[in-house]
This record gives structure tokens, sequence and C-alpha cells, in this order.
């Protein structure tokens, strides 16, 4: 009788230790198993960051129509939407598409309206269309790219193309095209 109550004692005490085991294995995964999800998602926001980095860093040289600017905490912000500028034969076969006629050698496509505005960089460099009349003959109008103050941009006119890059979301060259 003591012998069987010993073994029920030993059986007892190992289905409580087998229990406890059991017990904190299920803790132990559970925290290694969040750890790993913790893992994967510190590289997935790593990767995301170097590429949002890589992308910042990376100038974007893009074709716009210039909307408007404004002034906001002492910068000159300009708003624009980023356009498609068509010439030649593309040019000509678009504008039949959409019957478009008339001056068909440059066609400025734009599907979606997204405007965007960032900031001017102080030293951006600015080329507008100047009108220089010839000394010799007034009626004469020539046009040339100079380089001006970044302000000089106030003064362009709505819907103008424009080229421009973008660095750290900050406008850094703007060239007026001549379309």
């Amino acid at each position: 009788m003591l012998y069987l109550y010993v073994n029920i004692l030993i059986m007892k005490n190992i289905i409580i230790l087998i229990i406890a085991l059991l017990g904190l294995s299920a803790c132990f995964r559970t925290k290694t198993d969040i750890e790993e999800e913790h893992e994967k998602q510190r590289i997935k926001d790593s990767i995301h960051a170097d590429s949002v980095n890589k992308k910042r860093n990376t100038p974007d040289t893009t074709i716009a129509t210039f909307k408007r600017t404004m002034r906001c905490d002492g910068k000159l912000m300009v708003t624009f939407d980023r356009v498609k500028v068509l010439s030649g034969n593309d040019a000509a076969e678009y504008a039949i598409r959409h019957k478009r006629f008339g001056n068909n050698l440059n066609v400025v496509v734009n599907h979606e309206v997204t405007l965007e505005t960032l900031p001017m960089d102080e030293r951006a460099l600015v080329y507008l269309k100047q009108e220089h009349k010839n000394p010799q003959d007034t009626t004469q109008i020539e046009y040339t790219y100079e380089q001006k103050n970044y302000e000089a941009v106030e003064g362009l006119m709505y819907e103008t193309v424009i080229e421009i890059i973008i660095l750290h979301r900050s406008i850094i060259y703007l060239k007026q095209r001549e379309l």
C-alpha cells in the first residue's frame, strides 16, 4: 500500500512538472514569436527608411506646368503639376486622337491633375525667358535664358511649362521651357 501511495505521489509530481514545463515552453515560444515579428518589422522599416533616404538624395528631374507661388515662413513655395511633353510624330498622333488642330509640334499632356507644392532653395538656379531687343533693330526680339534671383519665379504666367530638379524636397533648379 505504501508502495502504491509513493507511486501515485511520484506520478502526480511528474504530471505537475510536465504541465509546468508545457506552460513555460508556451510562454517562451510566444516570446520568441513576438521577438521574431518585431525583428521582421524592424527590418521592413529599415528597408523602407533606406528607400526613402535614397529617393530624397536622388535628384528628380521633371517637366511641369507652373500654377502659382506663395510665401510661407519666409520661403517661396512653388505649386506645379507634372506633365509630359510630346513632340514630332507622337505629338501629331496625340493631336489627331484628341481632335486638336493647329500647332501640333509640341503637345503638353496631363491626364491627371496632381498638384505639388515645394519650397524653392535659396541658392536655386532659375533660368527664365527674357526679351532682349537688338540695338540696331528695335523690332527684333530674341529670347535667352539668364540666371536670375529665385524670387523672379513669382512673375511666371499660369500654365507656363517649366523644367525643375527636386532634391531633398526642395526645388534646386527651375528653367522655363519654350513651346
